[in-house]
């Protein structure tokens, strides 16, 4: 209550004017909802009254409402017409209104250049500021002002704010030229690169970060600039910002492969035998390996093991990508990244890179299963997660499944599939438990079952298409232990006419290749399809057609080889009649690719091409399974992400650029020798002590109150002494220290005039003109005498009378 009625007091106090404006602004401070309210019912005159005012608080209330407009995108006022008002106010002391008069020309300086343009000169003296804040800001509107008679001026003030000695300013420096090279782009690269150089070579981290931003946008070919820097930067990659690492991550990782030897792989099974690092990730030859690194190479790798439990995902992510590309399988194990990205996957903070990571996870896995093997459980589908994630997740333990958890992962993928409500997932969820299958025949007879089982429960064609394709899977590849399950497949064909097109088509082409093993029962089928020919869906007319084919062709085989010298009967031949009957329906249907098969089919039985026929018709086809399956079954990674589900965007980031074979490594130059550092600290005239806590312990002063949340950075033990500008040096002292030095109290001189009395007035006046005579003329006498005593132990009156008189 008492501070309430204090900021009411102080508000209206400060009040210039007693108006019912003033009022209502100075009320404005008790709160945020006051102020809205007070806010909204300004009219366009009190607006102009606030921003005319020579009271600094007015003026910020004022430029309040501006910015609140610009904010919520609110027409009711015209923003642009208080542009003279805004811009007047960039000369205010008050750093506050600076910020938001910088806020608002960026907004509109495009649209009326020429008044923007009289700012300039106001902003360009901040330049000269004594607070490195308003100097940065200063720099920073001008930058963003895309007035194009401008830029030469931006680039001066750059230049000139080059050598400050805020590394705040000089951060700010990297950033305005980035912005400036966006907008001219060819015609500032010589200068551009010239100040970039020596931002790079800047001592503190702050700047470099920006400069880093700065290389890997406009120069990201011109690696070269990094030699004298290289081991500076793996040395001080923690305590540059987070997205700077990544950047720098990104052009460390290019310039090892550009500039570095490979890696040795070398055998430790006893034939000592050694090969540079394969292009491919999983194509060592030796079963037990160590690996022989570069020195600059190791210290690059040793640098990113610091930061691989980064909060931030981006960092951990280049991270993995940097030691994908630069080392083998056994040092990517060994850094623990692995953990690193299930730990993302599984906290909350990264919902939403959730899905990149995972995809990221996934590439990994599908070049060595090894890496996330012991983390499959973490990728067991949540009730939280997205179709997308589920999807990931599903593929991502379709490479890591093996025959010693293969029982434990059946059964969450055949709980997915009846809990599932998504096709997507389902599909996904069937391609993985068809994985499963292959690993073992016992597994692949529990899996074909269980999908004939419930191959009725789901009604969404997309589902059921996915079944079949999966049961086609594991019979096609071993077709005669499946009879049971082709017999089920038939009973399915009568009993289910509303089965999906796909799905019977799937059945049918099925049975068609299963042909060649089984031929008995196949005709049958034929026969029970005829009729309902017309009634049936496309895929599924052409896959009648086909198996018509493909039974007159293995009959005229079969006749063949029991009578070598007999022409085979077309007229008497119960199979030619089925497939004549259902060349007559194709001659009709309205699809022009039948009709077109049943054509081509027709010329090559009636002109005796049985020969052609049998090429065309019983030749092995491949499974139509997704792209996961074949790729597993394959036993190789894919060299193509986009058949992984990649997005783009991440394909685009993994691309790997060639290693420089070439690389030749001379012991009489150093190419990465250090370059000497530029420390503008030093230019500082005065000492304070956020200079002190920034350049001893590298911490801003509010970290020392426990206010910041995050340290990336290690703390340096604090140096005892400061240097000034002038070569001074202070000597930093406890409070102890600083008392100890107090030097001692002198002693004082005290003078004791004593007077003694006389009987005789006569003799006393003639006594007392001879002593002051002789007093005048010595300066020593019997009345007076001078003792140096201690002033905290002054003697007493009677002792010194008495010792002067005796």
């Amino acid at each position: 209550m008492v501070d309430s009625i204090n900021r009411i007091t102080s508000a209206l106090e400060s009040a210039r004017e007693i108006t019912l404006e003033a009022a209502a602004v100075a009320t404005s401070r008790l709160g945020e909802s006051s102020y809205r309210r007070y806010s909204k019912g300004l009219s366009p005159e009190a607006l102009h009254h606030l921003l005319s005012s020579r009271n600094p608080r007015e003026v910020k209330d004022g430029m309040k409402r501006i910015i609140s407009v610009m904010a919520s995108g609110e027409d009711t006022i015209g923003l642009d017409s208080y542009f003279a008002d805004v811009v007047k106010n960039v000369t205010s002391e008050d750093t506050k209104i600076k910020r938001l008069v910088a806020i608002y020309l960026l907004r509109f300086a495009e649209s009326d250049p020429d008044l923007a343009l009289l700012s300039i000169n106001s902003i360009q003296k901040s330049l000269s500021d004594a607070d490195p804040q308003v100097r940065s800001l200063s720099l920073k509107v001008l930058s963003d002002i895309k007035i194009p008679s401008l830029y030469p001026i931006v680039l001066h003030s750059i230049k000139k704010s080059l050598t400050d000695s805020s590394a705040v300013v000089r951060s700010t420096v990297a950033t305005a030229l980035l912005k400036l090279c966006r907008e001219q782009g060819e015609d500032l690269r010589d200068d551009a690169l010239l100040i970039l150089k020596d931002l790079l070579a800047d001592a503190d981290a702050e700047v470099v970060s920006s400069a880093i931003l700065l290389l890997q946008e406009v120069f990201p070919d011109r690696l070269e600039i990094l030699h004298g820097h290289f081991r500076r930067y793996c040395t001080q990659l923690p305590q540059f910002t987070e997205w700077s690492q990544v950047s720098l991550i990104e052009l460390l990782t290019r310039y090892c492969r550009t500039y570095l030897p490979k890696p040795l792989i070398v055998d430790t099974s006893g034939n000592s035998n050694s090969i540079p690092l394969p292009d491919e990730y999983i194509a060592i030859p030796f079963a037990v390996y160590e690996v022989d690194f570069d020195p600059d190479l190791k210290r690059f790798l040793t640098s990113l093991e610091s930061l691989v439990f980064s909060p931030n995902a981006a960092v951990v992510v280049a991270i993995s990508k940097a030691f994908l590309q630069l080392s083998p399988p056994l040092t990517f194990k060994n850094s623990k990244i692995s953990l690193s990205l299930v730990r993302l996957i599984s906290s909350g903070e990264n919902s939403g890179l959730r899905g990149l990571i995972l995809q990221c996870i996934l590439l990994y896995s599908s070049m060595d299963s090894t890496l996330f093997l012991p983390f499959i459980k973490k990728f067991y589908l949540l009730p939280s997660d997205d179709v997308v994630t589920s999807v990931t997740k599903l593929k991502i333990i379709s490479f890591l499944v093996n025959i010693t958890n293969a029982n434990s992962v059946i059964s969450e993928l055949q709980y997915y599939i009846k809990a599932e409500s998504d096709p997507l997932v389902i599909q996904e969820a069937l391609n993985t438990l068809a994985v499963c299958a292959q690993l073992s025949n016992g597994l692949c007879l529990r899996v074909t079952k269980w999908l004939l089982a419930n191959m009725g429960s789901h009604t969404a064609s997309l589902v059921m298409d996915a079944y079949v394709n999966v049961i086609r899977y594991l019979i096609q590849k071993e077709p005669a232990r499946h009879l049971t399950t082709m017999l089920k497949l038939s009973a399915i064909l009568k009993d289910q006419p509303d089965l999906s097109g796909t799905a019977r088509s799937g059945i049918i082409w099925l049975f068609g290749e299963f042909a060649a093993i089984r031929f008995d029962i196949c005709p049958d089928i034929l026969r029970v399809l005829i009729p309902n020919f017309s009634r049936e869906c496309k895929d599924t007319r052409s896959q009648i057609l086909l198996l018509a084919a493909k039974l007159l062709s293995y009959d005229i085989d079969k006749h063949h080889k029991e009578f070598p010298e007999m022409e085979y009967d077309f007229t008497n031949s119960r199979i030619s009649e089925m497939f004549q009957a259902v060349l007559y329906l194709a001659k009709f249907d309205d699809n022009f690719d039948i009709r077109d098969r049943a054509r081509t089919f027709s010329s090559l039985f009636d002109k005796g091409k049985t020969e052609i026929a049998a090429l065309l018709l019983q030749a092995p086809k491949p499974s139509p399974i997704a792209s996961t399956i074949s790729h597993l079954v394959e036993g190789t990674a894919s060299s193509d992400l986009s058949s992984l589900g990649i997005d783009s965007d991440l394909e685009a980031f993994f691309y790997v650029h060639p290693w420089n074979v070439d690389v030749i490594q001379t012991s009489d130059s150093d190419p990465r020798a250090p370059t000497p550092l530029k420390d503008y600290s030093r230019l500082k005239t005065s000492f304070s002590s956020k200079s002190y806590f920034k350049d001893s312990f590298g911490i801003e002063p509010e970290t020392v109150s426990g206010r910041s949340m995050t340290n990336t950075s290690p703390i340096s033990s604090p140096s005892p002494t400061f240097t000034s500008s002038g070569g001074r040096k202070y000597q930093l002292q406890s409070l102890d220290e600083f008392f100890s030095d107090v030097p001692a109290k002198s002693k004082m001189k005290r003078r004791v005039i004593v007077e003694e009395s006389s009987t005789e007035d006569s003799a006393s006046d003639s006594d007392d003109d001879s002593s002051d005579g002789s007093s005048d003329d010595s300066g020593d006498g019997d009345s007076s005498y001078e003792e140096e005593n201690d002033v905290s132990n002054p003697p007493s009156f009677g002792e010194d009378k008495e010792s002067k008189l005796g």
